[in-house]
């Protein structure tokens, strides 16, 4: 049994730079690692079986068992997987979860089924599962264009500060955010909102949608904001990101959210360029 690493994502920044009739939104957005991974325990057997430390996530709707039977059908494997995930990221959190889950077991599928297929190759199947599946593919800290699918290696030194991330009690699906940015565009939305191609750190279009949608992250960022000149929301949310000079002093923070109620979920660590999986080889 092979036990892996899936890691959460942070979006260092994100802009919606256009949104199409059809509803599809093109993003420019930076993404790195974190320290939070859940855990996929993964043996062969004859069947594929998804099970999850949180119940209500495992089986045939579970995102990794859609893309494995995917990647099945593609190149006609005829063994299954069995696999189990041990979630230590928090649902609608914008961490990017349950796609990371669905890249780690896209990658150790791609070796046990003797597949091979290159990284390009992979990150093309995927994409039409999530859009945040490519980044975890890529295995390092990137830039991503258009609907998620066009990266290039971030090419920016990371912040080398302490990471704060704290979810507020409730999260947000990611759906109903975007929906509303839609509706407070003032142009047609059918028509392209096309903006400039980098942002600095911290940067989220879809911030003030999440807020009005959640309050409570609204009353998260304003707490950080008063401990840390850089504190923004990850992703579309409810996961918020703030950057301190120390270990210590985040912890602290931490410990402040959680005494005022503001987070029911903390970590600190630091940000990660290279996803474990690659360190590991």
């Amino acid at each position: 049994m092979l036990t892996l690493p899936a890691p959460a994502k942070i979006n260092l920044y994100l802009q919606v730079t256009a949104v199409h009739d059809n509803g599809m939104h093109e993003l420019n957005t930076a993404f790195a690692y974190t320290e939070v991974c859940d855990l996929l325990s993964i043996e062969s057997s004859d069947e594929l079986q998804i099970t999850c430390s949180q119940p209500h996530l495992g089986g045939e709707r579970n995102l990794v068992h859609q893309v494995l039977q995917a990647l099945k059908t593609r190149y006609s494997i005829k063994d299954g997987l069995r696999v189990h995930i041990n979630k230590q990221i928090p649902e609608q959190a914008g961490l990017g979860g349950g796609s990371s889950d669905a890249a780690t077991a896209i990658m150790a599928a791609n070796n046990l089924w003797n597949i091979h297929a290159n990284r390009d190759a992979l990150i093309d199947f995927a994409t039409p599962f999530g859009a945040d599946i490519p980044c975890f593919l890529y295995g390092k800290a990137s830039l991503a264009t258009g609907i998620g699918a066009t990266l290039r290696d971030y090419p920016y030194p990371l912040p080398g500060k302490s990471i704060l991330l704290a979810r507020p009690g409730s999260g947000l699906s990611t759906a109903e955010v975007f929906r509303h940015f839609d509706s407070t565009l003032t142009d047609h939305p059918g028509l392209a909102t096309m903006r400039r191609e980098s942002s600095g750190i911290g940067v989220n279009d879809l911030e003030a949608s999440a807020c009005f949608l959640n309050p409570a992250i609204s009353q998260l960022l304003t707490e950080l904001r008063k401990q840390t000149d850089t504190a923004w929301m990850s992703g579309s949310g409810s996961t918020c990101v703030a950057l301190f000079d120390s270990h210590h002093q985040a912890l602290n923070v931490s410990d402040l959210l959680q005494q005022l109620n503001l987070a029911n979920w903390t970590h600190v660590g630091n940000i990660c360029d290279i996803h474990p999986m690659l360190l590991s080889k």
